[in-house]
């Protein structure tokens, strides 16, 4: 890509804007503590799929997430339904694998259930959205700037000192009307991650 050196510098300044504000937590082996973030780093895969809606056009991207999650310490439910309450907030780069064009950065919002009961594998689900740049040019789509919203399942994996995830979601981007063409772009997308050590 001809802007290739100019987007590695946004998504360093992206990263390091949100990473250096941040001070380190002395227990990082807490999970979902209230009043101390949990930070995990996810990737994985994603595509498109014509006639998934409106959808026209396949775009497969390789998917780079930081994520921050605070939970409200509050347990709710009881038996297999022990539930805690999250915020994630998500910074995603998409990188578009086919066709061959510019990156997507975004920022996006979710409201996260994580299922407690067991203390080794605790099942999530989540669901929100946020805003999205990018210079793509994909066929039927227009505007600079969309919008994205969606929602997925997880399990993470509690192994010792380290936290793994699993995580497939659903993922809706169209510029919500504000200019023409607008073909959406409906979305599957598979996920791994590990928390990370702060």
């Amino acid at each position: 890509m001809e802007n290739n050196a100019y987007y590695k510098l946004n998504v360093i300044a992206i990263l390091s804007s949100l990473v250096n504000p941040i001070p380190a937590h002395a227990d990082s082996s807490a999970s979902l503590t209230k009043g101390a973030p949990n930070w995990y780093f996810l990737g994985g895969i994603g595509s498109s799929h014509p006639g998934w809606g409106d959808t026209v056009e396949k775009v497969e991207t390789t998917d780079l997430i930081l994520r921050r999650e605070t939970t409200d310490g509050t347990t709710r439910g009881s038996g297999w339904y022990l539930n805690k309450q999250s915020m994630m907030i998500e910074i995603p780069i998409h990188i578009l694998r086919e066709p061959d064009e510019p990156p997507m950065f975004g920022i996006s919002f979710q409201a996260c259930w994580t299922f407690t009961a067991n203390e080794t594998t605790q099942p999530y689900v989540f669901v929100g959205g946020g805003p999205v740049y990018t210079q793509a040019d994909i066929p039927g789509t227009s505007s600079e700037v969309r919008g994205s919203y969606g929602g997925g399942v997880g399990l993470k994996i509690n192994s010792g000192p380290m936290q793994y995830l699993l995580e497939y979601r659903y993922h809706h981007l169209s510029n919500g009307g504000i200019k023409e063409p607008n073909d959406p772009l409906n979305s599957d997308k598979f996920l791994v991650g590990v928390k990370l050590p702060f």
